[in-house]
């Protein structure tokens, strides 16, 4: 059985491998494909134009008896699972639990997981009441007026709004919760889900979400496991909010209208990857479904493996301002080391104060697909903006244009790749491949990069705290808080860890998510890895939570492990004090013995 990297939810557990097994026997291949593409019966058979390559004459078979498929043009064949996983876009898990849907067969997973599942399906079933509870709000003739004002402006119609179960939350504070209040367990689940946030100075809950048109957020399965909120009055901010990190939702982890793509696109071609949910469902009004977008997050590892997994060719598309080249250069500093046989990763610029929503509105459908076909390549991008940077008409600028070069290359793991970059950069100063080849080697030896962290490396700070090895776990701890949660730091918190000693490095972390909005954990540590030691183990710190925590557990225990190491070096501070104090004393005793014995 293939493992589930699962990309939404922490909890869901493993299916049943005699589950698997037996699934080929409970279905039928018909039933299955027959609802994806319209079969005929010919024969004992059945044809269809095949749904994998274009074709005029039939030449997709499908044979109930054997239970596989097979097409004569294209060569593309094999069982129901695999059609499923081909024409819909899915992994082999993935798969297996939309055939078994379909089939109406309960999944069976592994025992030990059983009230794992349960507790995730109460999750997934609160969702959808709550996204039911939005649907019904947009329809409202309270708010109506303000709606279809809104809707008019951007262009949106009411199928579109449909096909993307787009909602409206209520402007009131605690309406949400007014229809939850007397059921405890579901207010639990809807606090552990972000959409209610409990009172600080009375009692009760209110709504995180207030008078703003919501986009409901689905998993591969078209379950909903979060919400992003678009405020209709410009005024309001923030402008678009996000349901915070949940055990079904990390935006890290997530691309909003995946699952649309997946459902609506006959062939996935390219995937377009743009920055808003407006501009995926302005897209897709205007007949382009393969569009995706981040949550209010920069391109992470775990979205270019999503991506690749749903296309071989990537397009990222950005504004052509400079906060959208710099959107645009951190992806590819994100892509580089996931590069593979047959990815093809492509930027697409949009002209100054537009985005792809104003874009096809304003242009066309084919005026949009023609920017994407040429758009430019990803070592083209990477030279332009190496050059955009420095003076390249100088030897210093030419040393610096390999200088940075070399610096992106060393991340690629794809040898085959890396090597034609290479012969890119040669060709961009004018020298022999095998010469730039040769200093690339001696680059790499003096600029070594570290993957391998290993578990017994020693902790960040060498120098000697004030108590024990709990301060050393507490520091390594607030480190891999914040590097999983850039989002909780404030200026007070950095502040506070500036006063505790030997905090350097996390002081500098804290700094950068400070400045910088939205930095990956790769872009936080980033700065660190010409020391290779803290390097290694700020890698090791940067893997995931385990166990599970939110956003809000996450704040407290960094604020509780600050409390926690100011005490202890305050006591230290106490402690040195009183043994100064204590040798002090004993030194003026001596002397005063000594003058004794003198007789002075």
């Amino acid at each position: 059985m293939k493992e589930y990297e699962n990309t939404s939810c922490n909890l869901v557990p493993y299916i049943d491998k005699d589950f698997i097994n037996d699934l080929s026997s409970r279905i039928d291949i018909i039933e299955i494909i027959n609802k994806r593409v319209s079969l005929k019966k010919a024969g004992k058979d059945y044809k269809a134009c095949c749904p994998f390559h274009n074709e005029k004459t039939p030449s997709f078979t499908v044979a109930p008896d054997k239970q596989i498929f097979h097409c004569f043009g294209c060569g593309e064949s094999g069982s129901a699972i695999d059609f499923v996983i081909k024409h819909d876009h899915l992994d082999f898990v993935e798969a297996i639990e939309t055939i078994a849907n379909e089939a109406g067969l309960q999944v069976i997973y592994e025992k030990n997981s059983d009230s794992t599942y349960s507790k995730t399906q109460e999750y997934f079933e609160i969702m959808k009441e709550v996204s039911d509870f939005y649907s019904l709000q947009i329809r409202s003739k309270k708010y109506l007026p303000i709606i279809s004002s809104y809707a008019k402006k951007r262009g949106l119609s009411g199928d579109v709004a449909k096909k993307f179960e787009i909602g409206y939350s209520s402007p009131e504070w605690d309406l949400l919760f007014e229809k939850f209040k007397d059921d405890e367990k579901s207010i639990a689940r809807l606090v552990e889900m972000g959409l209610l946030i409990k009172r600080e100075k009375k009692e009760g809950y209110y709504d995180r979400f207030r008078g703003r048109l919501m986009f409901p957020i689905h998993n591969f399965k078209g379950q909903v496991i979060a919400f992003g909120g678009r405020s209709i009055d410009e005024e309001s901010q923030p402008k678009y909010l996000n349901s915070p990190e949940t055990p079904l939702f990390s935006k890290s982890k997530e691309l909003y209208g995946l699952y649309h793509a997946r459902k609506y696109s006959r062939s996935i071609d390219n995937i377009i990857v743009v920055e808003g949910y407006m501009d995926v469902v302005s897209l897709h009004q205007h007949g382009v479904t393969n569009a995706v977008a981040s949550l209010g997050t920069a391109t992470t590892p775990q979205h270019i493996d999503i991506l690749s997994k749903t296309s071989n060719n990537i397009v990222f598309c950005f504004d052509g301002d400079i906060a959208g080249k710099n959107a645009a250069w951190k992806a590819l500093n994100i892509a580089l080391p996931k590069i593979k046989a047959g990815l093809i990763i492509r930027f697409m610029f949009l002209p100054d104060g537009e985005d792809p929503d104003s874009i096809i509105r304003k242009e066309s459908k084919a005026a949009f697909l023609k920017r994407v076909d040429n758009s430019i390549t990803l070592s083209q991008f990477l030279f332009e903006h190496i050059k955009d940077t420095i003076d390249f008409n100088t030897i210093e600028g030419k040393t610096q244009f390999l200088e940075k070069a070399f610096d992106l290359i060393k991340t690629i793991e794809y040898d085959v790749y890396a090597k034609q970059i290479l012969e890119g950069v040669a060709n961009q100063v004018s020298q022999d491949v095998s010469k730039t080849e040769e200093m690339f080697r001696d680059f790499k030896v003096k600029n070594p990069i570290i993957f391998q962290p290993s578990e017994s490396m020693t902790v960040i700070e060498k120098k000697s705290h004030p108590s024990n090895d709990s301060y050393k776990k507490l520091m390594g701890r607030m480190i891999q808080l914040v590097l999983n949660y850039p989002s909780i730091v404030t200026d007070n918190v950095e502040e506070r860890v500036r006063g505790i000693n030997n905090s350097s490095v996390l002081t500098d972390i804290i700094r950068s998510a400070l400045l910088v909005e939205n930095l990956t954990r790769d872009e936080l540590i980033r700065p660190f890895k010409n020391q290779e030691q803290i390097f290694q183990r700020l890698q090791y710190l940067s893997k995931d939570l385990n166990p599970y925590l939110n956003e809000k557990q996450a704040r407290n225990e960094l604020l509780a492990a600050i409390d926690k190491c100011e005490k202890i070096q305050a006591k230290g501070q106490r402690s040195s004090f009183i043994r100064k104090k204590l040798e002090i004393e004993e030194q003026e005793r001596i002397a005063e013995e000594i003058k004794k014995s003198k007789g002075i």
